[in-house]
């Protein structure tokens, strides 16, 4: 790493830094984030400067997060705020800040938030954030940080937002993650992580949003995310994970937008859905669906989207609800009778002959055919997955020579 790039988090410097920040900057700190309006205006301070671009970009990267905070020479309401004399939040999203973060944040004990999301940190989350016991909103979102989740995560007993994702992070979810009683939002989506949903996701009993989206999850979805009773967003998309759709989700009174799409997901489509009342997104598509789809969705009067395209062997009748406004059974065995009115977007016209089909399934289960086609399709997947296993190993190898040339 050559000089310019200075390590966020180091100690050099910290009297002569802070007394620029307190009396040079008024730049206003805003970021963005994939889950609307669950933290607009936590942020909102005004915009002046009397440094240029130039030199903010300088200052901004070379911000001290070191054992002298506790002194309370940086507390300039904008990038560290505090409550009197004690340090309670870190904010500067968004500020090209580079390099590792440092062991020494781990000494402030007090924060209650940490915001360096949309910078360019790499390395690892420190060991030391294990003493931060106060804290409740850990935003580390779009950047370069790697390693696997540590376990020590699940004693931070007071998080109640923990955003990581758009990282490089991998490794396994590890299971003290249900430790976190108070958790509302955790958002781990596009990393590297691997490995099954732990059993202890069901003890996250105040979480509202859980994204795990675009990762390389496998297994089933564990029976005990049923008892996640605030649960309204669920996002599992984009992995590998695969076995039956648990009867478990449709305890999840509060749900309203479920991802389960692109992944390996396989039998039927739970007849007890008709018991997510709240739903208005249900994306099923690009799985292994089979069976009948159950016609008691027409019952969810709040649903405005449903997607089941890319399941081969799933049959049925579109959903007569006039208030799916956006569908699609392309790739289905879906069809509309002449007289609906209902969104059939990639729905294919009912004959006497599928007609048929989906009563006999209806009465006798999936046929035999269709249990071929389905291990036909879970072999492509498999093979596929290999070659994307391989892929994933030669950019490692990759990474890991440029990493050593550069050394």
């Amino acid at each position: 790493m050559t000089m310019e790039i200075k390590k966020v988090l180091s100690l050099s410097s910290l009297f002569i830094l802070c007394n620029l920040i307190s009396k040079s900057f008024q730049q206003g700190l805003e970021y963005n984030d994939e889950i609307n309006d669950e933290i607009d205006n936590e942020i909102d301070i005004g915009k002046s400067s009397k440094f240029n671009n130039t030199n903010k970009k300088k200052y901004i990267n070379d911000i001290i997060f070191g054992n002298q905070l506790l002194k309370n020479e940086c507390c300039d309401k904008q990038f560290i705020k505090c409550l009197g004399t004690t340090i309670t939040e870190i904010n500067a999203p968004n500020e090209k800040l580079s390099g590792s973060l440092s062991s020494t944040l781990g000494d402030i004990t007090s924060l209650e938030t940490i915001n360096l999301s949309s910078n360019y940190l790499t390395g690892t989350i420190p060991k030391t954030f294990i003493k931060l016991t106060q804290l409740k909103t850990l935003y580390l979102y779009d950047n370069e940080i790697t390693d696997t989740l540590p376990i020590y995560l699940g004693n931070l007993s007071q998080l109640e937002k923990l955003y990581l994702y758009n990282n490089n992070i991998n490794g396994e979810i590890p299971g003290s993650i249900g430790n976190l009683k108070n958790l509302s939002y955790l958002l781990l989506g596009n990393n590297k992580l691997s490995g099954s949903i732990p059993e202890s996701i069901g003890f996250l009993r105040s979480i509202i949003t859980l994204s795990l989206n675009t990762n390389k999850l496998t297994g089933e979805i564990p029976k005990s995310i049923g008892k996640l009773k605030t649960l309204e967003n669920l996002n599992l998309e984009n992995n590998k994970l695969s076995g039956n759709i648990p009867e478990s989700i449709s305890d999840l009174e509060k749900l309203k937008i479920l991802f389960l799409n692109n992944n390996k997901f396989s039998g039927s489509i739970p007849k007890s859905f008709e018991k997510l009342t709240n739903i208005e997104e249900l994306y099923l598509n690009e799985n292994n669906l089979s069976g009948v789809l159950p016609k008691s969705l027409s019952t969810l009067n709040n649903l405005h989207l449903f997607y089941v395209n890319d399941n081969e062997n799933l049959y049925g009748y579109v959903i007569e609800n006039e208030n799916i406004i956006d569908c699609d059974y392309s790739n289905t065995k879906i069809c509309y009778l002449e007289k609906s009115t209902a969104c059939r977007s990639g729905a294919l016209p009912c004959t006497k002959e599928l007609i048929n089909k989906i009563e006999e399934i209806s009465r006798n289960g999936i046929t035999e055919e269709d249990i071929e086609k389905e291990v036909e399709n879970n072999e492509e997947s498999n093979i596929q997955d290999e070659e994307e296993s391989q892929q994933d190993i030669e950019e490692e190898l990759e990474l890991e020579i440029d990493d050593t040339l550069d050394v």
